[in-house]
Protein backbone atom coordinates (compact mmCIF):
# COMPACT_ATOMS: atom_id res chain seq x y z
CA UNK A 1 0.00 0.00 0.00
CA UNK A 2 1.35 3.54 -0.37
CA UNK A 3 0.06 4.68 2.48
CA UNK A 4 3.02 3.22 4.45
CA UNK A 5 5.30 4.74 2.36
CA UNK A 6 4.17 8.13 2.67
CA UNK A 7 3.92 10.03 6.25
CA UNK A 8 1.73 13.22 6.30
CA UNK A 9 -0.46 14.44 9.46
CA UNK A 10 -3.33 16.39 9.42
CA UNK A 11 -3.71 19.75 10.76
CA UNK A 12 -5.89 18.01 14.02
CA UNK A 13 -3.17 15.54 14.46
CA UNK A 14 -0.76 18.66 15.23
CA UNK A 15 -3.04 20.10 17.17
CA UNK A 16 -3.62 22.98 15.07
CA UNK A 17 -7.29 24.63 14.90
CA UNK A 18 -8.26 26.18 11.80
CA UNK A 19 -8.15 29.83 13.85
CA UNK A 20 -4.16 29.35 13.91
CA UNK A 21 -3.85 28.00 10.15
CA UNK A 22 -5.39 31.03 8.91
CA UNK A 23 -3.29 33.23 11.25
CA UNK A 24 -0.20 31.27 9.94
CA UNK A 25 -1.34 31.69 6.27
CA UNK A 26 -2.44 35.52 6.89
CA UNK A 27 1.22 35.95 8.66
CA UNK A 28 3.00 34.44 5.55
CA UNK A 29 1.42 36.58 3.33
CA UNK A 30 1.87 39.27 4.94
CA UNK A 31 6.08 38.49 5.55
CA UNK A 32 5.99 37.71 1.74
CA UNK A 33 4.88 40.98 0.16
CA UNK A 34 6.69 43.09 3.00
CA UNK A 35 10.33 41.55 2.10
CA UNK A 36 9.17 42.08 -1.73
CA UNK A 37 8.52 45.72 -0.99
CA UNK A 38 11.52 46.06 1.40
CA UNK A 39 13.53 44.51 -1.08
CA UNK A 40 12.01 46.54 -3.59
CA UNK A 41 12.69 50.21 -2.03
CA UNK A 42 16.51 49.32 -1.04
CA UNK A 43 17.05 48.29 -4.88
CA UNK A 44 15.40 51.45 -5.86
CA UNK A 45 17.29 53.43 -2.71
CA UNK A 46 20.65 51.70 -4.07
CA UNK A 47 20.02 52.84 -7.52
CA UNK A 48 19.22 56.49 -6.77
CA UNK A 49 22.74 56.80 -4.20
CA UNK A 50 24.59 55.46 -6.97
CA UNK A 51 23.18 58.02 -8.91
CA UNK A 52 23.95 60.94 -6.93
CA UNK A 53 27.26 59.67 -6.63
CA UNK A 54 27.94 59.68 -9.89
CA UNK A 55 27.00 63.22 -10.63
CA UNK A 56 28.93 64.18 -7.51
CA UNK A 57 32.18 62.94 -8.95
CA UNK A 58 31.70 64.12 -12.20
CA UNK A 59 31.12 67.89 -10.80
Amino acid sequence: MIAHYLFALTASEMGLSPTILALIVVSSIVFIIGFAKSSRENEYKKLMDSFIERKEESD
